[in-house]
This record gives structure tokens, sequence and C-alpha cells, in this order.
């Protein structure tokens, strides 16, 4: 049984570029269930957190302004990412660390996200962000698809 996110930290992003805006970035953590339901050891908790966070500053260096959600989950060799406003919470861009880098797997992802969404990956268009969660966000209507 899953437990609920505890919250590790807040950072604030203040805009770097004009038509950016600030943003809130959250960690949290969701501990693993023993047997029990209750807490069990997480030897991946630290090194979990470093990976999220390298993600993070990444995402945010090249296709900066875009609220990503990032998670690390080194007990079974993935990470995965996606912009939930569009996507939803449920589906994620993983990357298999067994078989890909980080890195490509960011470049490679978050790229073909913000491609199908029609988002320029230079810098945040406030205007064609609000155009794509009106079409396509999953938040308002969980059953439609990601656009091909």
């Amino acid at each position: 049984m899953p437990h609920d996110p505890i919250m590790l930290g807040q950072e604030i992003v203040v805009k770097t570029h004009t038509g950016g805006h600030d943003m809130v970035v959250l960690d949290k953590y969701v501990a693993p269930a023993n047997g029990e339901g209750g807490i069990a050891d997480d030897p991946y908790k630290a090194q979990d957190s470093t990976v999220k966070a390298a993600m993070m500053r990444w995402l945010q260096k090249h296709y900066p302004g875009y609220p990503w959600a990032v998670e690390a989950d080194l007990a079974q060799g993935i990470v995965k990412f996606n912009i939930p406003i569009l996507m939803g919470i449920y589906h994620w861009y993983v990357v298999n660390l067994r078989t890909h880098d980080i890195v490509d797997g960011l470049h490679k992802g978050a790229g073909e996200i913000l491609e199908r969404y029609r988002q320029p990956r230079d810098h945040f268009n406030v205007g064609a962000f609000l155009e794509a969660r009106q079409r396509h966000s999953k938040l308002v209507l969980p059953s439609r698809l990601v656009p091909e």
C-alpha cells in the first residue's frame, strides 16, 4: 500500500528570459511499504533524490520554463518525466537505465514531448502552451490521447 508523499523541499525558480515565468519546484518522496503496510527501508532514497535534482536542473537548462515533473526509481532501474498539465499524472516518458543513458533519454524524450504538443524547444511560449493545454490536457479530460 503506497504512502502519502512526504515534502522534502521547495525551490523557487525565477524566470530567466522574456516570456518566461516564475515556478515553484516541489521535491516529494513516497516511502515504499513493507509487508505489514508500514514504511520499509529504502536504500535508494538519497540516490533517487540526487538523480531527480540533476534531471530537473538539466531539463530547466535545456528546455527552460516548462513545468516538468521527474521521478527516479533506481531500485527498478528507471527514471521518468513528463509535463503533467499536458500529459496527466499517469503518462510518463520512461528511460530504462540498463539500456540508455539518462542525458540521452532526457534529450530524446523532452524533445519528443515538446514536438508532440507543438511547443518550441528553445523557450517557453505561454500562448502556445495555453493552446496545447486547451486542446490536449489529460488533466482536463483524462480520456484524451497524447498527440502523435
